[in-house]
């Protein structure tokens, strides 16, 4: 069980189907064509897993292209976040990630912007309607949300996890209080 979880049995069947099937079938693909471009790859081909269940992480920023000795806009050493579905992988300071944000995504098996589904749903579709937690980068569609959303909020937003977690520090009070 790879943990997603879906509103209704169709996007679960297709989700079965297009990643886990291919998974249990096998690679039987010609290797002799170059490497395909990360933005380009399909479903099958992101999903090289680990005996955790996660993606195998990329060991270099898709941002800046160093690693975690270097990354290539500050000249310091940061660890890379990695994408659990894709394995695209990044430094904190080049995804712009707050500290609190850098402490969330460690709890849970955080997905890159590309791979990016609903908490609530578990579905990509609509992706013109999902919101992103401030304080820890989860997506949520604005129908999904109960109550559910028309508009997108001004500011910061922060999710019902993140509200109870941070109580009164979530990202969605502190710029309230700073107006």
């Amino acid at each position: 069980v790879c943990g997603k979880r879906y509103k209704n049995r169709p996007g679960l069947s297709y989700h079965y189907a297009h990643s886990h099937l291919a998974e249990e079938e096998g690679d039987d693909k010609d290797d002799s064509q170059p490497p395909t471009p990360v933005s380009q790859r399909s479903e099958e081909q992101k999903s090289k897993k680990g005996p955790d269940g996660l993606a195998l992480p990329n060991n270099y920023c898709d941002f800046c292209l160093g690693d975690s000795k270097i990354n290539k806009k500050t000249g310091q050493p940061e660890e890379l976040v990695s994408c659990s579905d894709c394995g695209r992988s990044g430094h904190p300071s080049c995804l712009q990630f707050t500290p609190v944000m850098m402490a969330a995504v460690k709890t849970y098996r955080w997905q890159c912007i590309e791979c990016k589904c609903c908490n609530i749903c578990g579905t990509s579709e609509n992706d013109d309607q999902l919101l992103f937690c401030d304080d820890c980068d989860r997506g949520y569609h604005m129908y999904c949300l109960t109550p559910p959303m028309s508009e997108p909020p001004e500011g910061s937003w922060s999710c019902h996890l993140c509200l109870d977690l941070l109580k009164e520090k979530a990202s969605i009070y502190q710029n309230q209080n700073s107006s």
